[in-house]
Formats: structure tokens, C-alpha cells, sequence
């Protein structure tokens, strides 16, 4: 499952941070930004990316030029608007952020895309999970991103160096396996995606059942994009778990989808059950040292509310 995610990088940074060599070459190369409308909507740096955002997208170039080893860089709208969809593309009625890698080649609306070309790589600084595996009221959020060179909770540190001999220096990005197709209407065309979801392995497990599919090396970025040499289903093969990843609970803040400030991505220390315990044990102490009405207070309160 892939809820949420966020970037902070700006349109030139993003580029950047998305370089890479093409076959023979010696020098790393950014690829171009292609502007889209979306029905007005742009990419905006944030900490907490929802679905209907609009996002940056690498997909191949071989749809715009002749050229079909370069890549190009198109902002789209989180979540795919079905194409029989009539009407305002808000109101559509389903959820779409996701697509189940068991049965996209069969699916009356992930099919089509993906035997059209429609394959597309999303790039993030990290996405957002909730602990299913606990019975809890409330979910744990935690961020998962890649594994890092630099200080993730410090970005005023960070490195936003690129040229190219050495590429960019800065945080490593995550390449997720998406499908896109691209919904119009008499007045408005968008460029919307989805992203593609497997069974979590070993590694995520332990917090949510499900987890997108993630391309690891350059190997699989380019068998992904390379739609006129790589089929459908050779390119699916590509697809499996990662196994190299970090991550940290975070606050709740994240939950609310209008909020998108740092402290969605923040780390908190959790509350564990031992701390908890400590903290009975002295409001316990403290009410009973003073044993006066308002220290039979406390104790009422504590035992009523079981804190």
C-alpha cells in the first residue's frame, strides 16, 4: 500500500537528483522537464503528498522525440481517472492511488495502460505507512525512505551539488514502478498515475501487509521505461521487493492530507509500554504522599481513565 508520500526538492533540484548515464556515455545528463496544465494544477515541494496532487513522473521520451534512450520528467495528478470517465475528474468515485501487481495485467483499467506504454517511475524522497500489524486505535505512521549518506532529519545539511562527472550529491530518491494514462475531456487533458503495489517481503512485513513496488538499480529504471524493447511482461519480471531501506515512526500530523509542513516527516521517540509504566508509578507515588482531597482526586482519575 502506498498512501502518501512526500518531496521536498524543487523542479530544477528534482532534476538533478533524477540524473543518470545513458548507454556509452561518460557524462550524467538531467532529463528535461515537460510541462503539463493537469486542469491547472502544479507540483508543489511537499512533506505530505496525497493522492490528487500532482507530482513529478519519469516516463520515456520515445513518445515525444525519436530518441528512445532519453527520459523525460512530466508533472502528474496521483491517481488514474478512468478513460469511459465523463464529467468533472474529481468525481470519478474510485480509488485509484494504487494498482495490485497480481492483477493490473488483467484490469479493465490498468490493462490498456500498461500494454499501451504506459509505464512511468515516480520519484520521492519517501512515503508514508501505517502499522497494521498491532490491534491499536490509532496507527503508527512511520516514513520509509532509502537508506542515506546523509543526515535524513537535518535537511539544512544536505548537499544539493550536481554536475556531469559526478552526477548529484544529494539525498537519494526512491523509484517507484508506476502505470499512467492520460484522461481528456473537451476542455481539460491530465497526466494522471498510479502506483504499483506488491506483498511486502521480510523487510516491511513487519508494518503493513503490502508495499510499492520499488526499482532498486539502474538496471530496472531503464528495463521499465524502455517501451518499444521490453514488453509488458518482461518488464513486470523486473518488479520484486526491496530489500534495502530505512525508516522512523512519525507524528500523526501526517494523517491530515491538508498539512504539509516538516513535521509530518519528523522523527518521534515512541512511547513504550515500560515508560509508561514509570510514569503510573510516580503519579501514583506523588498522589499518595500527599494524601489530601486533591491527591484522592489524581488516584480516582487514574484509575478511571486507566491511563
Amino acid at each position: 500500500m502506498c498512501g502518501r508520500t512526500g518531496l521536498s526538492l524543487d523542479k530544477n533540484q528534482v532534476q538533478c537528483a533524477c540524473s543518470y548515464k545513458p548507454k556509452n556515455a561518460t557524462k550524467f545528463i538531467k532529463p528535461p522537464w515537460i510541462d503539463e496544465h493537469n486542469g491547472g494544477k502544479e507540483y508543489t515541494p511537499s512533506y505530505n503528498i496525497a493522492p490528487t496532487d500532482v507530482t513529478p513522473v519519469i516516463i520515456s521520451a520515445s513518445r515525444f522525440t525519436e530518441d528512445n534512450t532519453n527520459r523525460i520528467i512530466k508533472p502528474m495528478m496521483w491517481g488514474i481517472i478512468p478513460p469511459w470517465h465523463k464529467g468533472d475528474h474529481r468525481n470519478h468515485g474510485l480509488s485509484t492511488n494504487n494498482c495490485r501487481i497480481e492483477n493490473i495485467k488483467s484490469s479493465k483499467l490498468y490493462g490498456p495502460a500498461l500494454r499501451e506504454g504506459g509505464r512511468c517511475v515516480i520519484v520521492v524522497e519517501g512515503f508514508y505507512e501505517w502499522q497494521t500489524t498491532k490491534p491499536t486505535k490509532i496507527k503508527q505512521p512511520y516514513y520509509i525512505y532509502a537508506q542515506q549518506d546523509l543526515d535524513v532529519d537535518n535537511p539544512e545539511t544536505w548537499n544539493y551539488d550536481f554536475d556531469e562527472d559526478s552526477g548529484w550529491r544529494g539525498i537519494k530518491l526512491l523509484s517507484l514502478a508506476g502505470i499512467y494514462s492520460v484522461w481528456k475531456n473537451s476542455d481539460v487533458t491530465i497526466y494522471c498515475y498510479s502506483v504499483i503495489t506488491m506483498d511486502s517481503n521480510s523487510t516491511m512485513n513487519w508494518l503493513h501487509h503490502r508495499m510499492p513496488a520499488i526499482l532498486e538499480s539502474q538496471e530496472q529504471v531503464e528495463a521499465w521505461l524502455d517501451i518499444k524493447n521490453v514488453n509488458p511482461e518482461m518488464a513486470l519480471s523486473y518488479l520484486r521487493p526491496v530489500t534495502i531501506l530505512a525508516w522512523h515512526p512519525v507524528s500523526t500530523d501526517v494523517n491530515n492530507s491538508k498539512n504539509k509542513s516538516t513535521s509530518c516527516n519528523k522523527r518521534i521517540k515512541l512511547i513504550t509500554k515500560k515508560t509508561n509504566q514509570k510514569a503510573i508509578t510516580a503519579w501514583f507515588t506523588k498522589a499518595q504522599k500527599r494524601k489530601s482531597d486533591e491527591g484522592e482526586s489524581d488516584l480516582k482519575k487514574i484509575k478511571k481513565e486507566g491511563i
